[in-house]
């Protein structure tokens, strides 16, 4: 071999290897490019696309439901990015030879679930146990049949536990009411829940329970100062007999106030009622038992 042939020859390798050292430069001709494209999957180059999933090499792509992935160092994969809606990221994930990194990135740490905030809620009388002296009843008018209405508490029946007020409220005339109070201690104040009022309530009767026109939600308040009063009215026109019900008390929108327009006095409750009533015209009023359970504040 001549001397200017083996000259040649211990050369090429030097070129051979500066080629490979320029290639994945933008200005190269050579492939793969060095940005990742930017459809639904990234490029499979150095740089991730920002499509929606993560490149396939040295950095993953930004992917709006996971993050973006982490830089890759000579030998590794980056990690994964974060997501806020719950979802891993995936990392960048490439080929032996893709980009500068030679193994698969780690998927990324899924977001916490968002916190949503509790309502209000203080239980003001459960019946659990039997509320004794604190329990008593109100009736209008006090004569007839209606003055011998009686309030007692009962372990036959309850919504989620066995114990209930009951309410024997003895109608023989158009317009008989009876209810079932619950009393506080003088100055009782609410300083937390002060915006509905929630009771569950069930209605029985010898025959149905056609003849009453409704329940009412009432609180009592500030006789230390101004006396306030107010009541919610639930027609009770679709109720069917020995079936629980809920009602509520929107203290912001009562349907009677005294004063009018105003919110009870919360620095000074003095009782809560629930009332059943009997109709004005129509079908004559007979006996009927209402039970309460579950009285609470949101």
């Amino acid at each position: 071999m001549s001397f200017h042939r083996l000259g040649f020859l211990l050369a090429l390798p030097t070129v051979v290897g500066l080629s490979l050292a320029a290639c994945g430069t933008e200005d190269d001709a050579a492939p793969p490019p060095a940005s990742g494209g930017t459809g639904a999957t990234g490029g499979s180059d150095e740089t991730g696309g920002t499509g929606e999933i993560g490149g396939t090499d040295a950095t993953g792509g930004t992917n709006p439901g996971g993050g973006t992935g982490g830089h890759i160092e000579p030998g590794q994969a980056g990690a994964g990015g974060d997501s806020a809606g719950g979802a891993a990221g995936a990392g960048g994930d490439g080929p032996a030879n893709a980009g500068t990194g030679n193994s698969t990135g780690e998927g990324g740490e899924g977001g916490g679930a968002p916190v949503v905030p509790q309502p209000c809620h203080v239980i003001l009388a459960n019946f659990d146990t039997d509320p004794g002296g604190s329990m008593g009843k109100y009736v209008n008018p006090n004569t007839g049949d209606n003055a011998t209405s009686t309030v007692v508490w009962t372990d036959a029946e309850g919504v989620t536990m066995t114990g209930a007020g009951q309410l024997n409220a003895n109608f023989g005339a158009f317009g008989d009411k009876a209810q079932l109070s619950i009393y506080f201690p003088s100055g009782t104040q609410w300083t937390t829940c002060k915006t509905k009022l929630h009771a569950k309530v069930k209605l029985h009767s010898t025959t149905d329970i056609g003849h009453v026109n409704g329940v009412n939600m009432n609180i009592n308040s500030g006789k230390t100062t101004t006396s306030h009063y107010s009541l919610k009215f639930t027609s009770t026109t679709s109720w069917t007999m020995d079936t629980w019900y809920p009602v509520e008390f929107a203290f912001a929108s009562p349907d009677y106030a005294d004063p009018a327009g105003t919110l009870p006095d919360f620095t000074d409750v003095n009782s809560i009622g629930v009332m059943v009533e009997a109709k004005t015209v129509g079908i004559t009023p007979v006996p009927v038992t209402m039970y309460v359970d579950d009285i609470w504040l949101e």
